[in-house]
């Protein structure tokens, strides 16, 4: 009997991990895909000196101490926005607005790269992604629907010339009481959510480093949720506690669609994927990972 829940147990590892690694093949294999396309795509910069209407678009309310910032656009990419689409010069400038109302990040004299990321299979919503570099350890990030205007995400990714420990801290698994008042403060403040805040979740934590490793950065994340359904993820650093990364709803509705369809992608594969019992001796004989093809 022993012997036989080993295997049952075996089994189920095993098939775990050969989930997992699916899983983050295919999202990345959907990053990796942008990525090649901005590196190989034609580039054209353009300056801006224009005014842009916003009525369109949603939760885009200009701030009140905004000015127009004189920054330089470059179209990165081979996909082109359809007629349906907001222009990029429009996209270019809700990022602008919304890297100050969050971050207080002025784009003037900086070169705002705009990436035009189509519907498909894995994605129901044509996409604009802004990215703004600033310096080898700061840089912006900021998505939205290419038709509504409605915002995705936000990201400031900062790094630290400092020694940051690069595992997690297991004490803020429990004791993360100040992070859940940062979260809900922001989620007010920058009104993430329609209604009231009525629970602030652990979610994550996170470490990164910047391009060449001489800087890093160490992040914890919280999702939050109003009396009317509505939610936002933020992410703080865990180093200074400046507010890092906000996910929007919709873009959260999306990831969870997603990865529903993963999951069920995995689950079809799967059903017809046997372990044998060599199999299973071979991985205890080993004591190590084996690489598995689902087919």
């Amino acid at each position: 009997m022993m012997g036989t829940s080993k295997g049952n147990e075996m089994k189920k590892m095993v098939i775990g991990s050969v989930a997992a690694i699916a899983v983050t093949a295919l999202a990345f294999g959907g990053i990796s895909q942008a990525v090649k396309a901005a590196e190989i795509g034609k580039t054209q910069t353009i300056p801006t000196n224009y005014n842009i209407p916003y009525a369109g678009a949603v939760n885009n309310n200009v701030p009140d101490d905004y000015v127009k910032k004189d920054y330089a656009l470059k179209f990165v990419g081979q996909d082109q926005p359809t007629v349906n689409d907001m222009k990029m010069e429009e996209a270019a400038e809700l990022a602008s607005q919304n890297l100050w109302r969050i971050f207080q990040a002025d784009l003037s004299g900086q070169t705002l790269e705009m990436t035009y990321n189509p519907a498909g299979t894995t994605q129901l919503r044509p996409i604009w992604e802004a990215n703004v570099n600033i310096s080898d350890t700061l840089s912006y990030t900021f998505t939205l629907d290419a038709v509504t205007g409605e915002n995705h995400s936000i990201a400031k990714w900062a790094y630290h010339k400092a020694d940051i420990p690069e595992g997690m801290d297991f004490n803020l698994l429990k004791n993360n009481q100040e992070y859940q008042e940062l979260a809900k403060t922001a989620a007010e403040k920058y009104e993430l959510v329609s209604g009231k805040v009525t629970s602030v979740e652990y979610i994550a934590q996170g470490y990164q480093e910047n391009h060449g490793a001489t800087a890093r950065n160490a992040d914890i994340t919280f999702q939050v949720k109003s009396d009317k359904g509505e939610v936002a993820r933020l992410t703080f650093s865990r180093y200074d506690k400046d507010l890092l990364t906000i996910e929007y709803s919709s873009w959260i509705e999306e990831t969870e669609r997603l990865e529903k369809q993963i999951e069920q992608e995995l689950k079809e594969k799967t059903e017809k994927f046997i372990i044998t019992d060599e199999l299973l001796k071979k991985i205890e004989e080993n004591g190590a990972p084996m690489l598995l093809e689902i087919k």
